[in-house]
């Protein structure tokens, strides 16, 4: 029943516009169907493959985006880190320059020192004056005058990456031989310190200076007529004639041992400076210290006077190496 309904004959008739015959379509209802099942397989076939085409384009363009965006950030990246490693080679070559110019500071320090050294060892006082290479190193951009122009070119020869390491390795050796060496320095630096504040302070200790205004020496160290008695004596010192009232300063930094009066010394101060040596003030009018005092040098410690066994104002000056009276003179600087 089924196979019949599907043979029979189905008739289309299509009128056209007037005074054109009309045309009649007779086919099976089977025909029909399959004809009908055709054009729909066609037209789903046409919809699938766009939507491929569809979906495929619309990938590719996805991709081709994100492609894009990932382009574009690793560009970004790499321009940043270019301009990253151009500015740690220019770093690394500012560094080099740095070390090298603190490499010569060094040197120019371990110069300075040995001078150091040099004017705090004895017979110093004798020595020469710094050298001017010693204590200033001028570099062309210094001793340039300014506004000149400093002229450079020459053909561009791009750092290789080995270059960079093998400069980094030589400054990083340079900076550790650096610190090492400073610190080298530094220790000699404080023992230098501590030697010529040591030799500063002995410096100090010794009488370099005279006691009084006056430089009129009336009677030296040695033998000479007593003036009381007109017969030959020793003196321990040397006499300085001045004015009554005039300042007696300490002739180095010291401690006050003893601020005494006697018939003989009349009022007198002494000194006591260290390794052996002290100075002995004689015929005071006054002393302005007192004893187990700490004195500076050039410290007024008193007025002239005539005390004691003393013809007229002057001041009685000794000093003391280790009990013993010595020749004054010697420690005196010379009068101008």
């Amino acid at each position: 029943m089924r196979f019949k309904w599907l043979q029979n004959k189905l008739t289309f008739v299509i009128i056209p516009e007037a005074n054109k015959s009309v045309m009649r379509l007779r086919m099976s209802r089977a025909a029909l169907c399959a004809a009908m099942l055709a054009v729909l397989l066609v037209l789903g076939a046409a919809a699938y493959v766009y939507s491929v085409h569809f979906h495929t384009v619309l990938s590719t363009k996805l991709r081709e985006s994100a492609l894009q965006t990932h382009t574009n950030r690793l560009e970004q990246d790499l321009t940043s880190k270019n301009k990253t490693i151009e500015q740690l080679q220019n770093e690394l070559f500012q560094l080099s320059k740095q070390a090298a110019e603190v490499r010569r500071k060094v040197e120019e320090m371990k110069k300075l020192e040995h001078e150091l050294k040099k004017l705090s060892s004895p017979g110093s006082a004798d020595s020469p004056e710094l050298p001017a290479a010693a204590a200033v190193t001028t570099t062309l951009n210094d001793s340039h005058e300014a506004g000149a122009a400093l002229g450079m070119g020459g053909p561009p020869h791009p750092v290789t990456e080995q270059q960079m390491k093998a400069l980094s390795r030589m400054a990083h050796a340079n900076y550790t031989s650096l610190q090492k060496e400073m610190t080298e320095l530094e220790h000699h630096w404080v023992q230098s310190r501590q030697t010529i504040m040591k030799k500063r302070e002995q410096a100090l200790r010794r009488p370099g200076l005279w006691p009084t205004l006056s430089r009129t020496v009336t009677s030296p160290f040695g033998y000479r007529k007593d003036p009381f008695t007109n017969k030959l004596s020793f003196h321990r010192g040397i006499d300085i004639a001045g004015k009554m009232n005039d300042p007696v300063v300490a002739a180095a930094k010291g401690t006050v041992l003893t601020v005494g009066s006697d018939k003989f010394h009349g009022n007198h101060i002494i000194l006591d400076h260290g390794n052996g040596l002290r100075t002995w003030y004689m015929h005071l009018n006054e002393a302005v210290i007192r004893q187990g005092e700490h004195v500076e040098r050039g410290q007024l410690i008193g007025k002239l006077g005539t005390s004691g066994r003393s013809t007229g104002p002057h001041l009685h000056y000794e000093i003391l190496l280790k009990g013993k009276s010595t020749n004054p003179a010697p420690y005196l600087p010379k009068p101008e």
